[in-house]
């Protein structure tokens, strides 16, 4: 069953400048590493605090994502997004009901 990662954070105010191509960066290293199983991912930044992001995630199912995101120390900007995150919102994955 298709499942969607849902992803809220906050970024470091002091590592907002290439915040946005560095979320691409990792979203486009998880797609990669997904065998075909990420259909799509969408990122959105609040107006209200530039600090949020959240990320929408479109997968085949949940086993296949969990596949993919068990690698996530090993993909490339883990470290620069990891060391620029100050606190994980939200995060869960939601099948459609």
């Amino acid at each position: 069953m298709q499942c969607k990662e849902v992803a809220v954070f906050k970024f470091k105010v002091e590592c907002l400048e290439g915040a946005i191509e560095l979320n691409k960066n990792i979203l486009s290293e998880m797609k990669e590493q997904s065998m075909d199983s990420m259909i799509d991912f969408e990122l959105y930044q609040s107006p209200k605090d530039p600090s949020i992001f959240t990320w929408l995630i479109d997968w085949k199912d949940a086993e296949s994502a969990k596949n993919t995101t068990d690698k996530w120390m090993s993909f490339p900007s883990n470290e620069a997004f990891s060391s620029s995150v100050e606190n994980d919102i939200f995060y869960e994955f939601l099948e459609r009901r």
